[in-house]
């Protein structure tokens, strides 16, 4: 494996590809790893932009999941088209409005499960700001889910180079671990035995190493790093 596919092992885009082109397993995996990115803003464009109830909004969710499968619309997808998430947008849309021009329209669950809409409660208790533009939702929304995976598979990386303890140290500097800790360095070095020296110096490879990842996840139809950087600063201000 080359240094620039360990940096960057699965952009967007090679996710789409795999989805497009790899065999049912191949593809399969594609399609859930998009999914479970993008339900959290599809599912908060609902419930706020349409006005849909929890459950109503879940299941609109659930059954465009499927109907952006059964339609195969990844196959007109391409990165020089521009960016995926606006594609998703711009679907979504269109295919509430059929929605609400067809009332009967029977629910469909395509054999699409995304495990995270199960539980409406703790997805409920966290909504986004009122106060932020639909584009601005959604943007946000899908912003804090790229965090969330990179987070998630950070944490795999890491627990399974048995670099677990530098996972940890990473999250409770960076306020990730929810518990009530002392996240100072004076209090790091003493929990882990580190001096700062190598406690700085552990935060910043493991700093980089979260960064390419969130990095790959947005690198969908931009052109450039810098532009990436610059679009997770407007997105959080």
């Amino acid at each position: 494996m080359t240094a620039a596919a360990h940096r960057f092992p699965s952009t967007c885009w090679t996710v789409i590809r795999d989805a497009q082109q790899g065999g049912v397993g191949v593809r399969a995996a594609a399609l859930e790893r998009l999914l479970s990115t993008y339900w959290r803003p599809v599912y908060w464009t609902l419930r706020l932009d349409w006005s849909e109830s929890p459950e109503s909004a879940r299941d609109h969710a659930q059954s465009y999941f499927a109907s952006f499968l059964e339609r195969d619309l990844l196959q007109d997808v391409a990165a020089e088209r521009g960016r995926f998430r606006s594609y998703v947008k711009t679907t979504l849309k269109h295919w509430m409005l059929n929605q609400r021009r067809d009332q009967a329209a029977v629910k469909r669950g395509g054999g699409v499960r995304i495990v995270a809409l199960d539980d409406l409660d703790p997805v409920e208790a966290d909504p986004p700001a009122r106060d932020l533009s639909p584009e601005q939702r959604f943007e946000r929304e899908l912003m804090r889910a790229i965090v969330d995976q990179a987070m998630t598979e950070l944490r795999a990386e890491l627990e399974a180079a048995g670099h677990g303890d530098r996972f940890t140290l990473f999250a409770r500097f960076h306020g990730f671990d929810e518990a009530d800790h002392d996240a100072s360095y004076q209090a790091l070095t003493r929990e882990f035995g580190l001096g700062a020296h190598d406690v700085k110096n552990q935060l910043a490879r493991t700093r980089a190493r979260f960064r390419d990842l969130v990095l790959a996840h947005l690198r969908d139809g931009l052109s450039s790093e810098a532009d990436l950087v610059a679009e997770i600063r407007a997105v959080f201000g």
